[in-house]
Parts: structure tokens; sequence; C-alpha cells
């Protein structure tokens, strides 16, 4: 689902005190959302609900495990994935596709990945892993992302996600 998301910086000079905020979209209200204090010249984003007909799709392609090598053997996992975005509404609209890939935190596992196209932003604002491809789509366009993700580490190690 694709949503509106709105990013302002508060400039009046003046703190914005907590509480709840009618918030409107092209001179129509689209809801009320509970902010936070904003102190003055801080950046926000305030986000104004999802956008019928932005259809997102992410879809893994192709995904290999096995092992690697004839002496040194080592051990590998491979993932291609599409981030397929479609625009059925009437409209031309800013988009930001966000997309992640792993990030190692040992020696032993090396990651390395390749997207077509590359992204906008790599690891914004510090947050390692994520990759953010900002664009327009037009009415009635489809926009594609292919994603490879590889993985690979020695032999007689064991790879565990984060969740372990």
């Amino acid at each position: 689902t694709a949503y509106l998301v709105a990013e302002t910086v508060n400039t009046t000079g003046e703190v914005i005190l907590p509480g709840e905020a009618t918030l409107y979209a092209d001179g129509a209200m689209v809801g009320q959302q509970q902010i936070e204090l904003i102190p003055a010249g801080e950046t926000i984003d305030l986000g104004f609900g999802p956008i019928d007909g932005l259809i997102g799709e992410y879809e893994v392609t192709q995904q290999r495990e096995g092992d690697r090598g004839l002496i040194s053997r080592s051990s590998s996992q491979s993932q291609t994935a599409v981030l397929r975005v479609r625009n059925l509404t009437g409209e031309a609209w800013p988009l930001r596709i966000i997309g992640q890939v792993p990030v190692s935190v040992q020696d032993d596992l090396r990651i390395t990945w390749s997207a077509d196209p590359a992204p906008s932003a790599q690891d914004p604002d510090g947050q390692r892993g994520l990759l953010y491809w900002d664009s327009m789509i037009a009415t009635t366009q489809e926009t594609e992302i292919t994603l490879v993700t590889d993985m690979n580490w020695p032999e007689g190690k064991v790879l565990l996600n984060g969740r372990n």
C-alpha cells in the first residue's frame, strides 16, 4: 500500500505543542492525527493515509542456497527480488520506494547487493541497510526495481537470522 506523507519543517519560530491536529490535503479535510511536541526548526513527517490506486508488490523471483568451492568451501545464499509499483490512478505522484538489504555485523559474513536501477539514497540518516528510490510515477505507469543480494560465509559457520 502506498501512503501520502508530507515532510515539513516547523518554520513558526515557536514550539508547536502536542495535541490533536486536523489534516487537510488539496483543501479537503482528510483526518486528524495526534502530534508530539515539535521544536522550532524541527522536521516532521505527517501521514495522510493510503493512496487508493497505487499498488506495490514485492516478489522473490529467485532464491539459492548452497556450498561453493572445490578445496576451500564456503556457504552462500542468494536472492533476487522485484519491487514493483503500478499507478492505477488518474494522476502522477511523487514516489519513494523503500527497500532493505541485510547488513553484516560479523567479519566472516560477506554481503553484496546490486539494484537496477540504482537507489537514490543508501543508509539514509544512518539507518544501515535501507535503500530509497525517489521518482515520479505517471498515470498508468509501472515502476520496477530488481534487487539482488548475495551472502557468503565460511564452511562450518552457521548463519543465524537476527531473530535467533
